[in-house]
């Protein structure tokens, strides 16, 4: 098992947990993280390259107000996936910061994720807690371990995620 997912309700601090525990590897890391920001009502998701730290890729814009999406497919289907090959060939440690339904059918972006998930790099990220083919894939496998973070176990549970990733040989500081 060198997979290593988190999942849990919205807001609940994934991220968080994903970010603090990137500032202790001691390792190189690719893969990427997903930044929101939101201005007139109008939530944009982008994805930042933690291969280079510069790339940045907007994936979605949803209009709060009535529920408007639209979904940027040509990063998924160019600039995301050559970022991962370049991170799953280049980096040690390939943080996937988020996983969700948007990119449910949009190849090639699926086909490099399971590639990655296929590789001996190990995989830090969040899953979105939705169900849907590709999620349910992941969630599914046997080189995948998935732990649920709750307002309850938030707070408790980076030592363990550590503890885990140590077990499968991510260097720490």
């Amino acid at each position: 098992m060198n997979n290593l997912f988190l999942t849990g309700k919205k807001g609940v601090g994934k991220s968080t947990i994903i970010n603090k525990i990137i500032e202790k590897v001691n390792c190189s890391i690719g893969g990427y993280i997903t930044e929101k920001q939101v201005e007139n009502n109008i939530k944009t998701f982008t994805i930042i390259s933690l291969y280079n730290n510069k790339d940045r890729y907007p994936i979605a814009k949803i209009n709060e107000k009535n529920f408007e999406k639209k979904i940027f497919t040509d990063n998924f289907k160019h600039h995301i996936p050559l970022t991962l090959d370049k991170s799953l060939k280049n980096r040690d440690l390939i943080i996937l910061d988020e996983l969700g339904f948007m990119e449910n059918n949009i190849e090639p972006f699926t086909g490099k994720i399971y590639e990655i998930l296929d590789s001996n790099n190990v995989v830090f990220g969040v899953l979105k807690d939705y169900n849907c083919t590709f999620l349910n894939n992941i969630k599914s496998r046997d080189d995948v371990l998935v732990i649920e973070i709750t307002q309850n176990n938030r707070d408790t549970i980076e030592q363990e995620i550590i503890n885990i990733l140590k077990e499968i040989n991510v260097p720490f500081k």
